[in-house]
């Protein structure tokens, strides 16, 4: 087996019927699919017993966010994880070309296809970026078309084997939000690469499915998986050195939120700041395991950073 395609799955039984016919549409055929239940309660777990008798269906009792796509690793055969959302479709040559790039460099442990917006048609990412003041996102198409290093993408095509370094692919406490973050600057961490591909193309429907966590509270796991990550990843010397930084990005967007009087989000900034400090001890024991695997210094991982989208809107999705 060459490729296990995981699918993430919450509430989307309508969703599914699409992603999987685009996966047995692919010109590529040396794979298997499993699509991993978060607990759904919209039937999604019988249909897909009903309709689709070769997708190995793995659930969890609980909806464990995007994180619980860790239940589906012990299944998986495949030389590749290629794991994908339940609101998407790929292109019939999007797995080959994903792995004609891993396979073409020892140090590429992922690659990552370009997402096009599913109703419009049209790219909304060129890649992504991350800032030393650890806010990140998606940046625009530019238009280029070449295959590059990026630092992240919540989408791929990843190295079994670099899975299995670690013992899962996304954080189980992160639930959703820059999870996707953590896993690439863990892929940095070793030595290795997250690649960009634009001629592997996925239709993204961009949060059809929703995880029912409210604004407020995803604002909440966004700063708080940030930080985290922020601590887990860096020496020591970066970590003293650019705290002051990360902080000062946190300060601007309370006062920006309180400004635009959103003091709910404005307070979600606060408490994510206060879970930090009150569970710093949990973190340093991650910290711990994840500095274990790191082959390079700090100077590699941020060659894949940049400043300026965090200051250029216009480059972002």
């Amino acid at each position: 087996m060459k490729v296990s395609i995981i699918i993430v799955n919450y509430n989307g039984k309508d969703l599914l019927e699409k992603v999987i016919a685009s996966i047995h549409n692919s010109k590529f055929r040396d794979y298997e699919v499993i699509v991993l239940d978060n607990a759904s309660t919209d039937g999604s777990q019988d249909f897909i017993k009903k309709n689709y008798k070769n997708v190995n269906l793995v659930t969890n009792k609980t909806n464990l966010g995007y994180s619980g796509i860790n239940s589906a690793l012990k299944y998986c055969k495949g030389e590749y994880i290629l794991f994908l959302n339940n609101d998407m479709e790929i292109e019939k040559d999007c797995i080959r070309n994903l792995i004609k790039v891993i396979d073409s460099d020892k140090g590429i442990a992922m690659v990552a296809p370009k997402l096009v917006n599913f109703f419009e048609r049209e790219c909304k990412s060129g890649g992504t970026w991350v800032s030393r003041a650890f806010y990140n996102g998606h940046i625009k198409d530019d238009g280029k078309n070449i295959t590059k290093e990026i630092p992240y993408l919540g989408v791929g095509l990843i190295k079994k084997d670099f899975v299995g370094l670690f013992g899962y692919l996304f954080d189980d406490d992160y639930f959703i939000y820059a999870e996707d973050l953590d896993l690439g600057l863990r892929i940095r961490l070793t030595g290795k690469k997250v690649m960009f591909e634009p001629d592997a193309i996925a239709y993204h429907m961009h949060s059809v499915t929703t995880w029912k966590t409210g604004k407020h509270f995803s604002t909440f796991l966004m700063e708080r998986n940030l930080l985290t990550t922020f601590f887990k990843i860096f020496s020591v010397k970066n970590i003293v050195l650019y705290l002051p930084y990360v902080l000062f990005g946190r300060l601007a967007a309370i006062i920006k939120d309180t400004l635009n009087f959103q003091f709910t989000t404005a307070f979600s900034r606060i408490k994510a700041l206060f879970w930090i400090l009150f569970n710093f001890s949990s973190i340093s024991k991650k910290r711990m395991e994840t500095q274990k695997f790191r082959k390079v210094n700090d100077s590699y991982i941020f060659q894949v950073f940049n400043e300026k989208y965090l200051f250029m809107p216009k480059f972002i999705v």
